[in-house]
């Protein structure tokens, strides 16, 4: 299954961990997921959250039941993060 990344948006609400690091936009074929979170975790890890419901866009959540997939999308989101945002 071919995934991709779209877009990295870094953003830092806080030092308190877990702490939201930036979204992502990911293409999973023909599917585009808008707003993956990436949060580091309190002991250093990395995890993602898929977007929730927003009534006001009438936009549905998305759950990823397949793990093997979502551990695709959790690495592309982690390695873009390690590799062009928390070098700088």
């Amino acid at each position: 299954m071919n995934v991709e990344l779209v877009e990295f948006y870094p953003f830092e609400v806080s030092a308190r961990r877990p702490r939201l690091l930036g979204y992502a936009d990911v293409r999973v074929e023909k599917i585009l997921i808008r707003g993956v979170k990436l949060y580091e975790s309190r002991h250093g890890g990395y995890f993602i959250s898929m977007p929730d419901y927003n009534p006001e866009k009438k936009r549905a959540l998305v759950e990823i039941e397949d793990r093997e997939l979502l551990e695709k999308i959790r690495r592309l989101v982690v390695d873009y993060y390690k590799e062009n945002i928390a070098s700088l």
